[in-house]
């Protein structure tokens, strides 16, 4: 019996270390780079929270103006709209319309892998894969256009 409690002890501290900065676990298969529920929630507060200010007029967002990257945002020809896709790769020539998220945002949200970033294409936020231009997640029409709130 005490032969059993030995092993089980054992198998605590290899389990323990495995997820401490001493051990290293090799994940087999595939890894989605997705956007979480509590990301969405995340993005869509800020948007909306800037986009209210800057309606509302309060406060500093009045002087200011949108947030970064907000104030030059334009929709995308439908035909390019259609081409973004999850697991699809980001059409040529978009690259260079693509903004990173605000910094007061990114901080906010899980930190990707080296390889991949967010970033803003016309209205949409993108998760993509900058060695391959491959989208891996898609949230549509979150970063709304400054004529649409001064309607």
């Amino acid at each position: 019996m005490e032969r059993v409690g030995q092993a089980a002890l054992s198998l605590a501290i290899v389990l323990v270390l495995a997820g401490s900065t001493w051990g290293a676990v090799t994940v087999q298969g595939s890894v989605s780079i997705i956007f979480t529920s509590e990301e969405r929630k995340i993005i869509k507060e800020y948007y909306s929270k800037e986009i209210i200010e800057q309606a509302g007029g309060r406060g500093k967002a009045k002087q200011k103006g949108l947030p970064p990257g907000l104030a030059k945002r334009e929709k995308l020809p439908p035909g390019l709209q259609k081409q973004l896709q999850r697991n699809g790769t980001l059409p040529p020539g978009l690259e260079k319309k693509t903004e990173r998220l605000p910094r007061e945002l990114e901080v906010r949200l899980k930190q990707l892998p080296p390889d991949y970033i967010r970033v803003t294409v016309g209205t949409d936020v993108i998760i993509l894969d900058k060695t391959t231009q491959k989208i891996l997640d898609i949230i549509r029409d979150i970063a709304v256009l400054h004529r649409d709130i001064t309607r």
